[in-house]
């Protein structure tokens, strides 16, 4: 064999054995690579499965607590081992007893038994609606408003509505669980009334909302108004949950106002 023959024979060992040292090691780490992929699918699936238990966990306390609740209201001397099926029979009773007397009421007050829209209550989310009413020559708004409830609630939701110049006529306002849903017709008396004071009444009114415990006309301050809530009266939370009332005129509402100062 030639000189130069041996020569390149040496090399092209060389790159051979370069090769497979380069594919041992691409190998190796492809087989790390696949380790790590498997390991990462593995730790989220065990994540997914943890927040799974832990929301399922969390769903049957708040039922509990839930049956609990309704325990204690409707068959709080109940002693039968089946407990959750019990008292949600008697809640499907007592709800529909509940919906046959509001339709009742609706039937007397409104003339039909549809009860939908005829009551107020909160929810849980916070609300600012403000509709012509019909009849009232465009000088008359619905205004909605849905909130926490907060002590000067009441203060705070007339000045909004005369900061636009508006008076309140007829006020429904109904206070569940700590939130707080008013209902009041505004008039405008001599002018007003047109696009630009109903637009600065739904800004008070949203003001009025996102101000939150501070209030619309105490911006700025904080405290507690004669330790009382929105509504005046000093009251529990479950006494709190059967307040609801409807003023008729400028006058009763001036009343109520005053009776929270």
């Amino acid at each position: 064999m030639l000189p130069h023959q041996n020569f390149s024979y040496g090399l092209q060992s060389i790159w051979n054995e370069e090769s497979l040292v380069q594919k041992q090691d691409s190998m190796k780490r492809m087989g790390m690579d696949r380790d790590s992929i498997s390991r990462a699918q593995k730790h989220k699936s065990e994540a997914a499965a943890k927040k799974h238990a832990k929301a399922e966990q969390l769903r049957r306390k708040r039922i509990n607590t839930h049956i609990q609740t309704l325990k204690k209201l409707l068959l709080p001397n109940m002693t039968s081992k089946k407990v959750k099926a019990s008292i949600l029979t008697e809640t499907i009773r007592q709800l529909k007893e509940l919906h046959k007397r509001a339709a009742d009421v609706a039937l007397q007050q409104y003339g039909h038994a549809d009860v939908s829209g005829c009551f107020t209550f909160p929810d849980g989310s916070d609300e600012v609606t403000v509709s012509r009413c019909e009849g009232g020559e465009g000088k008359t708004v619905k205004a909605t408003v849905c909130c926490e409830d907060r002590p000067g609630l009441n203060q705070d939701l007339t000045d909004a509505i005369r900061s636009a110049g508006g008076k309140p006529v007829r006020v429904e306002m109904a206070t569940v669980g700590g939130r707080t849903k008013a209902v009041v017709v505004v008039r405008w008396v001599e002018g007003g009334g047109e696009e630009e004071e109903v637009g600065l009444l739904t800004r008070a009114l949203k003001a009025l909302v996102e101000s939150g415990p501070l209030g619309f006309s105490r911006l700025g301050q904080i405290g507690r108004v004669n330790g009382r809530t929105g509504l005046g009266l000093e009251m529990s939370r479950n006494e709190r949950a059967r307040m609801c009332s409807s003023f008729e005129g400028e006058r009763e509402w001036e009343k109520l106002l005053l009776s929270t100062v």
